[in-house]
């Protein structure tokens, strides 16, 4: 009986319904990560099933499955407060992107599977989808999101040689699981041999338990390193839509000092305020000699009142360091270099340019700030702007980090020489780049800190996913974690992933705790992402060796 379209279609579904039901928040239903694929491969020999030799494409069917996944898992965009149209564009745009790009590997499987056979391009498959993610990490429509190795944030206990490997490893346990379960039921429907079906079981089992019983292991009998200090992070739960970007923005710094001091202690050293927490209405009179800033301008970040209200806080409490995300400026004079995505001020020659940053106010020694480095697209940064040219009008408007924003090259550590905190700044989406944070730990960052604000998806899984990734810095890089979230989820996070303290979602709120400083690098920190970077390797060259014997076939006929 040769299979029908629908009965082809029902298939490619349930796979995209299997990853909605595994992923995050969503269905939460981790275990299901190791099967869901199967159906779409069963669709596949489906298809071939009934079309032959002569098979339409099959990349359709996969993108349905793939928009399916996309659209049950990230609708939470379409919770942005904005006009209807752009509730709409905010939501179709990445499930949209990301749906054509997630079905490249698939397409390559096909072209690899009509050259060189079924197993090699399972095998091809594998590299194909771990070089795709690796490459979404890296590129100006970054998305890493739905990565598969973020699909154990939750479980941390079964991961712990992400220290090794990175999330990318998990990628690979699900891909390799996915396949051997594939084999099996291929040997159980062709009845092949007892021996073989035996054998089939048994690699399967040991792919998926030998690194599952080696990382509960690990989850039991890790002991956290370092020494410890006592952190502070504050949750100020302002609306980021009818709040906070219009209201008084010292009114919203005193709130969080006050919050802050109701549980400071003698022993505290650091404390953190959410993402954009300090917002000044800025201005410059350029008929000054030199011009007159007012507002939150690097030029001279201590002349701000955000600084100077926060610096009379460090004297009521002189051993705690300050970091708070903030909205800032940089002035550059005539005849500075014109940055690539710098404004002019008016008809004047100079020039400035924005960013989405951080405040560090350390015991002592000099004020520092951090640039967000990994912006997100359509909101903070205009994708390919430093070759298309000025596009930032045409940026998302969400508050107060509108249009393409400069970012930060170097890898900073925020250093406190008195407390010996060496602090690795994350400001919200950055939480989500494995090799962004070891980048920082190379530099020497013994905690991570990271300051968010992930209100605008309301009660949505949006903010629940995010918070979860978090786990997932913890066991590669072996920091503990400090997280303050202007709404959200405010906590810590331990050095094995585990969250703790954690805050309500939409309440203002205050959380104190000890927080390790590890000095010791893991291996993923030392050499990076070596399987993505062994995945783009072997998938060019096979991608190669199939062009070739493609082109050699046709030639010999």
């Amino acid at each position: 009986m040769v299979p029908s379209r629908v009965r082809i279609l029902a298939w490619s579904l349930l796979s995209g319904l299997l990853w909605a039901a595994a992923w995050p928040a969503i269905g939460g239903l981790t275990p299901l990560a190791f099967v869901a694929w199967l159906p779409l491969l069963h669709a596949e020999r489906l298809h071939e099933a009934r079309c032959g030799e002569h098979a339409r494409p099959f990349v359709p069917y996969v993108m349905l499955s793939l928009f399916l996944w996309n659209i049950l898992c990230s609708w939470w965009f379409f919770m942005v407060s904005e006009a209807l149209a752009t509730k709409v564009v905010s939501m179709a745009a990445p499930v949209l992107v990301n749906t054509l790009l997630m079905s490249i590997p698939w397409w390559l499987k096909r072209m690899v599977r009509k050259v060189l056979g079924m197993r090699v391009s399972n095998w091809g498959f594998i590299l194909f989808w771990i070089a795709y993610e690796r490459l979404h990490h890296d590129w100006d429509l970054q998305w890493p999101w739905f990565s598969l190795g973020n699909v154990f944030a939750n479980n941390p206990a079964w991961v712990q040689w992400y220290e090794i490997t990175g999330m990318l490893g998990g990628t690979l346990w699900i891909l390799l699981v996915t396949f051997s379960l594939d084999k099996l039921l291929t040997t159980v429907r062709e009845r092949a041999s007892i021996r073989e079906r035996r054998i089939s079981a048994v690699a399967a089992s040991l792919l998926l338990f030998v690194p599952l019983t080696i990382s509960v292991y690990r989850f039991h009998t890790y002991v956290e390193q370092g020494s410890t200090v006592e952190v502070v992070v504050v949750q100020p739960n302002i609306d980021p839509y009818n709040e906070k970007f219009g209201g008084d923005a010292m009114d919203h710094v005193d709130r969080m000092l006050d919050q802050a001091a109701s549980v400071m202690t003698d022993t505290t050293v650091l404390v953190l305020f959410p993402e954009t927490a300090l917002q000044e209405r800025s201005h410059v009179d350029l008929n000054a000699v030199p011009p007159k800033m007012t507002g939150l301008w690097e030029n001279d970040l201590l002349a701000s009142e955000s600084a100077q209200r926060i610096a009379a806080f460090q004297r009521e409490h002189p051993r705690a360091a300050v970091l708070a995300g903030m909205s800032s400026l940089r002035m550059f004079p005539p005849d500075a270099p014109i940055p690539v995505i710098g404004r002019r001020m008016g008809e004047s020659g100079y020039w400035y340019e924005s960013y989405n940053a951080a405040l560090f106010m350390p015991v002592a020694g000099n004020v520092e700030s951090y640039h967000k480095s990994r912006l997100v697209a359509g909101v903070e940064l205009m994708p390919f702007e430093r070759v298309l040219g000025q596009l930032s009008e045409l940026a998302l408007d969400l508050g107060g980090t509108t249009g393409s924003l400069g970012q930060q090259e170097e890898r900073s550590v925020l250093d406190d020489p008195t407390s010996g905190i060496k602090v690795i700044p994350a400001i919200c989406y950055e939480s989500v780049f494995g090799e962004h944070i070891a980048a920082h730990v190379r530099n020497g960052g013994n905690m991570i800190a990271i300051i968010t604000n992930d209100g605008w998806w309301d009660t949505s899984p949006g903010y629940r996913q995010h918070l979860s990734f978090a786990s997932l810095r913890a066991i590669e890089t072996r920091r503990s974690i400090a997280r303050s979230a202007n709404t959200g989820t405010s906590c810590f996070v331990d050095q094995r992933g585990v969250i703790r303290e954690a805050t309500p979602w939409w309440t203002p709120d205050v959380r104190r705790s000890q927080v390790h400083l590890n000095d010791r690098i893991t291996f993923f920190v030392r050499h990076g992402d070596q399987v993505g970077r062994v995945a783009m390797v072997f998938g060019l060259l096979l991608i190669l060796v199939a062009i070739v014997r493609g082109v050699r076939r046709r030639t010999t006929v």
